[in-house]
């Protein structure tokens, strides 16, 4: 896999650029952005570079053929340390980072890093699903990033920095993605087999994912596409716990399955559908110049009826959309410690209708 392979990233790797020319690597960064969006394949690629036996690492250009570039590739790179949060698992294990009790400190993301590598050069470590640090998790990794080891490099991945710990961002780099256009998201469904719908589905898909093939892949679901659909309308509405809406989202998570962390996975979906809407509102009422290639015309037409509530206030309609994102990440947050779904989608529906009529605040 090329550079050229990991699209609409170009900004990124420039930035990477200029740090290794100028011997400016840092040790952390946090790569935040829309899940599906290629900052994982970023990272892996990143890591090959660094890593690559036949050349100079401030090139950032990996030969892709020897043993060290095969086995990053592989995931099997014994100075690559790789991190993610298990399917059965709310948060990441904080033994992940530092052993079991029997052996704290002895082994763990936070020992091994600090170990010299295997193969000189560095020693790399990827965090997939950073969002999912606990505060145990969190602390566990503050004397590495406080210490970090001689040429080590640690890599951590999130969809945005207000879902990190403040302990987390201080410590690290902000590194943004922007979503990919749908163009690109279309191009990639069209060469894969990533979803099994004809081309008009393809388009509709590629419109609705945000810039992200996860979400579209997750909306290639006939259900889920319109659940989304029915959500917006609730929304625009600006009371979506009115007609037993909260029965309708319940409803849904439940038909996840039987398994809990795929229906606090759908929980968390629902909420990211709610947070597009509400970005859509302030882009929207605003007047900010929305590129055509990132713009859903269905998610726009859903939209007006709030924004147009708002057209004689718009810095009060900026401020209720931006509490109500405020209380989606908060809703999220609450299904990720295992809260009941039944009683989270009923209080988060209820306050995003009490902050559209100026009745709630987000606590400080």
């Amino acid at each position: 896999m090329s550079w050229t392979e990991i699209l609409n990233h170009e900004t990124v790797l420039e930035r990477f650029g200029r740090s290794m020319v100028r011997n400016r690597l840092a040790n952390t960064y946090l790569f935040v952005g829309p899940e599906g969006i290629g900052k994982r394949m970023f990272a892996l690629k990143l890591a090959q570079a660094l890593l690559c036996e036949t050349r100079v690492e401030s090139e950032l250009d990996p030969c892709g053929q020897c043993s060290s570039c095969q086995q990053v590739l592989a995931q099997t790179h014994p100075d690559l340390i790789l991190v993610s949060k298990p399917t059965d698992k709310a948060y990441i294990p904080l033994e992940t980072f530092i052993g079991n009790k029997e052996h704290r400190r002895q082994e763990g993301l936070c020992h091994d890093i600090g170990l010299k590598p295997f193969r000189g050069g560095r020693k790399i470590a990827i965090i997939d699903d950073a969002d999912f640090l606990n505060q145990e998790g969190a602390n566990s990794l503050l004397k590495t990033l406080e210490e970090p080891p001689p040429m080590s490099l640690l890599v951590l991945i999130g969809t945005s920095e207000q879902r990190q710990l403040s302990t987390i961002v201080s410590r690290s780099q902000v590194v943004r993605f922007e979503p990919m256009t749908h163009t690109q998201v279309l191009s990639i469904l069209e060469k894969s087999s990533l979803v099994d719908v004809d081309a008009a589905s393809l388009s509709e898909l590629a419109n609705s994912s945000g810039g992200s093939i996860a979400l579209a892949m997750k909306l290639s679901d006939p259900e889920t596409l319109e659940f989304r659909r029915d959500l917006f309308v609730q929304l625009a509405g600006l009371d979506p716990g009115q007609d037993d809406f909260a029965k309708v989202v319940t409803s849904f998570v439940d038909a996840a399955g039987k398994d809990a962390s795929d229906k606090r996975a759908r929980l968390a979906l629902i909420g990211d559908l709610a947070i597009m809407f509400y970005r859509h509102w302030i882009l929207q009422l605003t007047g900010a110049e929305i590129d055509p290639d990132r713009t859903d015309p269905g998610l726009q037409a859903v939209v007006e009826p709030a924004v147009t509530f708002y057209r004689d206030g718009i810095n009060q309609g900026a401020e209720v959309a931006a509490r109500c994102i405020e209380r989606c990440t908060e809703m999220q947050q609450q299904v990720r410690v295992n809260a009941g779904a039944a009683n989270v989608v009923d209080a988060w529906l209820r306050d995003l209708g009490r902050i559209c009529r100026g009745e709630y605040s987000i606590p400080v």
